[in-house]
This record gives structure tokens, sequence and C-alpha cells, in this order.
């Protein structure tokens, strides 16, 4: 009986060889983490605010993001907000969210975080407002899980509904920001003795700064060390064993306040003064002004404990003392909650954002009558409508009770139904 060959063999190696080539030629897909990330707390407000509750609040996550591991993103594409209930405890009946991203490229799973910030705004319909915001790091798991944070809790303080500042507010803030920063690293490094060096920017121009940002800056910058407000029992550390820590100090005090001056002045000229105040206008200032962190970047040495006095040396505020862990500086992610922290205080100085249909006239709108219905005069852009003929005398459009031609008059006081 002649021999066979077996052809199945030849068949499959050659199917094998083309299997592989393909796996070899076609890259692996990255591993990135997304999720729908729930944000609950309390909020509070640092000082009565008149006309405005807790209810007259809303709670939301901003769009804006920082990754703090090396080579990640992070990207928000879609947000809820809600209003706190009567105690401010948010979410009230709906719920305050982000979806997230965290991207790393290639097959390495992700393990950095997000800096996110979740804010609490509001106004009286009038011209005050209060605005507040926390800072919150997420962590890669709670992305990939769509994890619920809770004890996000916020501090709101007073602002102003309508953006923009005197240039005396402009020249005080500033001053007033280097002169108790400067006090701060002198009391610091010599003590209560000099004190006497501890200057003010003179007087606070009247609706300056009502919600105390400019001291809410400095508290961030020194946590614990902020002595300024207290400056004859302030303590000095030993100035020669921590001299490295004493100048980190300094430098995230100067970071701190070069930023903030920075980003109030541009915020004021390029985008309220300018005519174009939006969100994407700030955006661009924090850009434009996060140079000013490099400071942190000059930092040497690890965070230490003065033996004499027991304070640690460098520290910053929550929340970015996360950033500092078993007296290691991260110095990339202070700088990166530096720049989504102050911008908030920032705003708390220069006044809000334009926001159509809360009932005030601001920058950039031509009315505003509380809703973004269309077809009242005033469309849900913050524009004028054109309207409809009124009139004459005995048409009905004269004894509707509305504005028809969105002239301002109704009925008989319009001159088109005299």
């Amino acid at each position: 009986m002649p021999k066979t060959s077996d052809s199945s063999f030849p068949r499959l190696v050659f199917s094998l060889g083309i299997a592989l080539a393909i796996a070899i030629s076609t890259p692996a897909a990255a591993v990135d983490y997304s999720g729908t990330v729930g944000f609950s707390g309390q909020v509070t407000f640092s000082a009565p605010i008149a006309g405005i509750t807790e209810t007259d609040l809303t709670v939301s996550v901003n769009s804006e993001t920082e990754a703090t591991g090396n080579g990640e993103q992070c990207s928000i594409s879609l947000t809820t907000s809600d209003n706190p209930d009567l105690l401010g405890a948010y979410p009230d009946a709906g719920s305050v969210s982000a979806d997230m991203l965290l991207e790393r490229g290639g097959m390495q799973i992700p393990d950095g975080t997000c800096i996110v910030k979740v804010t609490a705004t509001g106004t009286d319909g009038v011209a005050v407002s209060a605005r507040g915001s926390q800072t919150v790091f997420v962590p890669a798991d709670d992305i990939n899980t769509s994890a619920t944070l809770a004890g996000v809790d916020i501090v709101v303080r007073e602002s102003k509904a309508v953006a923009g500042i005197s240039k005396e507010c402009v020249v005080w803030a500033k001053k007033q920001l280097k002169l108790r920063d400067k006090c701060n690293a002198l009391l610091l490094k010599k003590g209560p003795t000099y004190a006497i060096k501890c200057k003010d920017a003179g007087p606070e121009p009247v609706g300056c700064d009502p919600g105390q940002h400019v001291e809410a800056v400095l508290a961030l910058a020194h946590a614990a060390n902020d002595q300024q407000t207290d400056a004859m029992n302030a303590e000095a550390v030993d100035a020669v064993l921590l001299k490295d820590q004493v100048l980190c100090q300094k430098r995230f005090g100067k970071a701190a306040v070069g930023f903030v001056n920075k980003y109030v002045n541009f915020v004021n000229k390029k985008c309220v003064e300018a005519g174009v105040d939006a969100a994407q206008c700030r955006t661009q200032q924090v850009n434009d002004s996060k140079k000013k962190l490099e400071q942190v970047d000059k930092c040497e040495g690890d965070q230490l404990v003065d033996g004499g006095t027991g304070f640690t040396v460098p520290i910053v505020a929550a929340p970015c003392d996360v950033c500092i862990t078993a007296g290691v500086i991260d110095k990339k992610c202070v700088k990166s909650c530096f720049e989504i922290t102050l911008p908030e205080l920032g705003d708390g100085i220069v006044g809000d954002l334009p926001v159509c249909g809360n009932g005030i006239l601001q920058g950039g709108e031509f009315c505003d009558d509380g809703n973004l219905v269309g077809g009242d005069c005033c469309s849900d852009s913050c524009t004028v409508e054109a309207g409809n003929p009124e009139g004459p005398a005995l048409d009905p459009t004269c004894s509707d009770a509305l504005d028809n031609d969105c002239d301002g008059d109704i009925d008989l006081v319009d001159v088109d139904c005299q």
C-alpha cells in the first residue's frame, strides 16, 4: 500500500505563522480607567451671607482636572449637580457626579489620581454671591469602580455676583498678599521679635474682598505655619538645622501669592474689562499664570519636625497636604493642587463668571430675566429679543399684561397702545 503524506501539518504551521504575525503587528489596546464618580459632603458658610442660605447653592464638579501620575492624563466628559438640603448636606434629591477618564497609554495600568474641584455657588438674585470649593484627589481604583466619595466638605465665602474690581482693590490685594506672606517667612525664621516688621497694605477698599480670600490664600500656602494672624505670639524654628525646610515654606508662599496676584490681574484686564469674561478666558489666565508655581520646584530637602517648637516644616493646608507623605514632598502634586485650588480663591476677589438665567445682569449679558426660556423678550443666551407688534389701543395685546414688543412697557403704558 503506497504511503500518503499528511497535508494538515503544513497548513497548521502556516496558520500559526499568520496568527503570530498578526499578533506581533497589531498593537495592544491601551489600559484606561473610566467611571462615574459621585461626591457627597457638607456645605458650610465661613460667615453668614445676607439673603443666601444653603438651599440657594448649587454643588457641581468643575470640568477642569489634573493628573498626578507621570505620563497620565485625566478628563471629565459629563457632570451632574444638585442643591444641598436645609442643613447643608449634599446631594439632596439628585446627584453630584462626574464621568471621568484616566489614561496612561500602553499596557500599564493607571495608578495615579485625578485632581478635581467640587464647587458650591449661589446668589441673592441682586449683587451678592456665595462661592466655595473643595479640591479632591480621586484614585484610579475609585474611577474604575465608579465609587462615591463621602466627606467632600465645602466652605463657602461671600463673593461678588458682578465681576470686576477697582484699581485700588487690585493694588491692595497684591500688596497685602506679599506683605503678609513676607511676615510669615520672617516669623518662622526669627520669631516674634520681628513682628514689628510685619506690615499691612493699609485699609481694605470698600467691597474689595468681603469673603476674606486673601487670608485663605495665605492659609493654604502655610497651614499651621500661617503665624501672621497673631505675630506677637509667633514661634521661630531652628533656622540653621531646618534651613532648606524654612526656605521651602517660603517658596510655597511665593508660589501661591505670585500665582493669585497674576491671575487676578489677568482676569480683570483680559476677561472682565475686555468684555469676554467666560470660563475659557479664565482658563487661559490660569495657564498664563502657572509659571509662578515653579517656585515649588526649587524646594530642597524633605519635610522635618522642629525639635523646639514641634512645628512641621514645610507644610501646606488641606487639600494639598496629601502631596507630602512621610516627609517626602511631591512637588508635581503640590503644583497641580495649587493650580486647581488657587483660581477659586482668585475668582472670589475678582467676582463671578456670568451665568445666564440667574436673574443678575452680568458682564456680556444684554438681559437676564432669571430663566433660560426664549420668547419672553430675553433669549436663552441673555440677548434681547425683537418681540411682536403691540397695539393699537383696542387690540388684545394692550390688555394681556405682556410686553409683546419687548420695549420695556406693558399695555396702556406702551405708546403703541395710546
